[in-house]
């Protein structure tokens, strides 16, 4: 059985990966980035559970575009990133946002700081081994009954030597779709929708879980 990364990275290096690998495809990986069906749902759900003009964080933010964008429309966002490239074109593209270069699992954020917390296809470059004590920063950081959603892997699958994004090395941990949820659960959230969705990305078909959760 071929070796994952999991078993040959340690989890710094294994960040190193992805934070290498975003600073490199940024520029191309923004450029191609568009607001899906599936994606604008989401929002749609997030925004109309949580306050006008609350404040945000969004997990992996990128260089802003589409999401973190549509999601200033309605909220205060405060966006983190491993990329200094990506978050320098946030600050850019989100001029009203407040950007910051962070590792995910280690914030510095108040308790019960934030109305909600959103994250798109970026906690599933988060180590196995690291996801439930996010899960519970993260619900540290909500306010009362505030919200997370989430896309992330749905499939129980690490990245192995040779797998790329856009030509890039790249380092993907992730749980199926039961064993994410029954975390989120754990870490103190109920959750409102649960659901695999497909969409087309680059002409390929990807499925992601989409989760819903509520602090408790």
């Amino acid at each position: 059985m071929p070796k994952t990364h999991d078993d040959i990275l340690k989890a710094e290096e294994a960040k190193k990966m992805v934070e290498d690998g975003y600073d490199q495809l940024s520029d191309e990986y923004t450029r191609i980035r568009r607001l899906s069906t599936r994606d604008r749902k989401y929002i749609d759900l997030l925004m109309e559970r949580s306050p006008k003009g609350g404040r945000l964080l969004d997990l992996g933010c990128g260089g802003g575009i589409p999401s973190t964008k549509e999601l200033a429309r309605h909220f205060k966002v405060v966006g983190i990133d491993f990329s200094h490239n990506q978050i320098e074109r946030a600050r850019k593209n989100v001029p009203e946002g407040e950007f910051h270069r962070m590792d995910m699992t280690r914030m510095s954020f108040k308790k019960n700081s934030f109305d909600a917390v959103f994250s798109l296809l970026a906690i599933i470059h988060v180590p196995r081994e690291e996801k439930a004590g996010l899960f519970a920063s993260i619900q540290e950081i909500l306010k009362p009954n505030g919200h997370l959603l989430i896309g992330i892997g749905c499939d129980d699958w690490v990245s192995e030597p040779g797998d790329d994004f856009m030509d890039q090395p790249m380092y993907w941990s992730q749980f199926g779709a039961k064993k994410t949820e029954a975390m989120i659960i754990e870490a103190g959230f109920e959750i409102i929708q649960a659901t695999i969705e497909e969409c087309m990305f680059r002409g390929e078909l990807e499925r992601h879980f989409f989760v819903l959760a509520k602090k408790i």
